[in-house]
């Protein structure tokens, strides 16, 4: 090292030789020269230190700053989340370089325009985008779910998570945003709603079909000795009386046979109709069986069912199918068999045997009344 390196590295060392080289030729303050000379050339020498020192604190400090923030930005740029810290005038300072995957635009042109992240919130969620960065100025911190404009045209569901920033004084001065891509959420939770309402209906249709005849609507067989073995259970306990009735169509398959099958059907259909009209809401309409229907009356004794057996016929009976091609109308017939509940009635099956038999013997009768008429 040359004299005049280290007179630029060290010069208040090289002051304070110079100064303690005059004075070692004098007394100073009844001191000996050179003494007073080395308190002088030490306290040049600690000068020199702590000016040395401090020169390499900056310096470190610069260095380790510098290395800080890049380090910030290789982080924030690697996650997936995008990170941006703006004003309230809606220039943005700083967005990770994110954004680009999610909308298309880098953080150049986003710093470019002021308030371009605000133009590009869809139309119908800008308003309580804006009234939630306007809370913000209270200090707060919220969380906002709305869709970004992206460079294709696309919209983007994201979620941004927001926070007030406040200065050393307290006051709010800017607010930091994290945006999630909530677009990929969306659309799942939209399929699965899809995908449940779905479930529900096909539910729907699988209980409706468990449980009703697919052509008349009202309840099918099994189902209807699922409902009869319940008013059974409960006339037995609570000592009510229960009947039933069982109709069936006279000839219905040579009404099928002369005007086709789908007359026959529009036959049933309408019979079905009929009988829910005139039937209270505790009583209980069923296929029974191809032409024949069961009709449960919970607390209709014996005296009472011929009334409303008699009525029910009567109801039926005034229907009629028109053939529209032929431009005719058909009448249909019907007979019927019914059973109460006795002491002696040991189950359901009891009770519909014993309508059956009634029904057995109704058409027998009828068709010997006919046949007397011929």
């Amino acid at each position: 090292m040359t004299l005049k390196t280290f007179i630029s590295k060290y010069k208040y060392c090289a002051i304070g030789v110079l100064i303690a080289m005059n004075c070692s030729m004098i007394n100073i303050f009844k001191l000996n020269g050179l003494a007073f000379g080395l308190i002088i050339l030490a306290f040049c020498c600690t000068l020199q230190f702590l000016v040395n020192n401090e020169e390499h604190d900056k310096s470190t400090g610069k260095g380790s700053n510098t290395i800080s923030e890049g380090l910030f930005h290789s982080v924030m740029n690697v996650l997936p989340e995008i990170v941006y810290i703006s004003m309230f005038d809606g220039s943005v300072k700083y967005i990770s370089d994110g954004i680009e995957r999610l909308i298309g635009y880098k953080p150049e042109e986003i710093y470019k325009t002021r308030n371009l992240l605000l133009q590009l919130v869809h139309p119908d969620d800008e308003e309580k985008v804006l009234k939630q960065i306007q809370k913000l100025q209270d200090g707060s911190e919220a969380k906002i779910e709305y869709r970004l404009l992206k460079k294709d045209g696309a919209y983007v569901w994201v979620s941004d998570y927001l926070k007030a920033v406040k200065n050393e004084w307290g006051n709010v001065t800017h607010y930091n945003g994290i945006l999630i891509n909530f677009d990929e959420k969306k659309i799942n939770e939209k399929n699965l709603q899809s995908l449940n309402a779905r479930i529900h209906q096909l539910n729907d249709m699988v209980n409706h079909h468990a449980v009703r005849d697919s052509l008349t609507n009202v309840y099918n067989k099994r189902y209807s000795l699922v409902i009869l073995q319940n008013e059974f259970n409960r006339a037995r306990t609570q000592n009510k009386a229960l009947s039933c009735l069982l109709m069936d169509i006279d000839h219905l398959e040579s009404i099928d046979h002369r005007y086709g099958y789908f007359i026959g059907d529009r036959i049933l259909t309408e019979l079905s109709k009929c009988l829910q009209k005139h039937i209270k809401s505790s009583d209980v309409v069923s296929r029974f069986d191809d032409d024949e229907f069961l009709i449960i009356l919970p607390e209709i004794d014996n005296g009472e069912l011929d009334r409303v057996s008699s009525l029910l016929v009567n109801a039926v009976e005034k229907c009629s199918v028109k053939d529209e091609e032929k431009n005719i109308g058909i009448d249909f017939r019907v007979t019927v068999g019914t059973s109460s509940l006795t002491t002696t009635t040991n189950n359901i099956t009891d009770l519909i045997e014993q309508a059956s038999r009634a029904l057995y013997a109704a058409k027998v009768a009828k068709k010997a009344r006919s046949k007397k008429m011929t």
